[in-house]
């Protein structure tokens, strides 16, 4: 008995989509556009935490919380500052001009040293799709992890990662997380608001395509399409 040939060809596509992986992604590159990120164009929230530094002025070092209306309280700064909804930049602009009536030409900077609860959508071939809380430096297996994992249909050499950047819209990565859980490559940083999208291998897609396209059209079991 041999298979017939539309069979043998279906395995020969398999073999061919499995060989195709995602190329590796720029790791310096990722982690610059990751700290970068973070430290001037995240959206502050309440509960996120910033560290302000004044230059030559220890006493007004310090690490304030933003509170639920969205504002924090600096040392002798009389009112309450809003922060929330801004980015990181533009708070340190806000802080630099309340204390300009407080020191002389004064030099602030201001980071964001923990994350409120935030999330990451994790879809596709997961176990539990959805959001998943965010914390400060989460990777892209942390975030699967978080998902229950991998199905056993999943396609981890080729995990999408979309993301909006703003003025320039969406981008897209290809990472091939296969490869960092056999230390071949560095794990992905992921960002708030990320979409993780877990696609389907290649021979799940060939027996999704044999069951749609086939298998539903065929008057007798497809274990009977041999020649003898």
């Amino acid at each position: 008995m041999r298979a017939s040939h539309p069979l043998i060809a279906l395995a020969l596509l398999a073999a061919c989509l499995c060989s195709c992986s995602a190329p590796q992604f720029d790791a310096a590159a990722m982690v610059q556009e990751w700290a970068a990120f973070m430290q001037k164009d995240y959206v502050l929230r309440p509960g996120d935490e910033v560290t302000i530094n004044v230059y030559e002025h220890e006493d007004l070092t310090q690490t304030q919380i933003v509170t639920p209306d969205g504002t924090i309280s600096l040392r002798r700064i009389e009112n309450p500052l809003s922060v929330g909804g801004v980015s990181v930049a533009m708070a340190q602009k806000r802080v630099q001009q309340a204390y300009a009536d407080v020191v002389k030409e004064p030099e602030v900077s201001l980071s964001l040293s923990e994350v409120a609860a935030s999330s990451v959508y994790v879809a596709g071939e997961v176990r539990r799709a959805g959001p998943v809380p965010y914390v400060s430096g989460m990777t892209l297996t942390q975030a699967i992890a978080e998902a229950g994992g991998y199905v056993i249909t999943a396609k981890s050499e080729d995990v999408r990662v979309l993301r909006n950047v703003g003025s320039e819209g969406a981008k897209t990565y290809r990472v091939n997380v296969w490869d960092t859980l056999h230390d071949e490559a560095p794990d992905f940083l992921v960002l708030p608001g990320d979409v993780v999208f877990c696609q389907t291998s290649a021979i799940a897609d060939v027996g999704n395509w044999v069951t749609l396209y086939i298998a539903r059209l065929l008057p007798f079991p497809p274990s009977a399409a041999v020649i003898p």
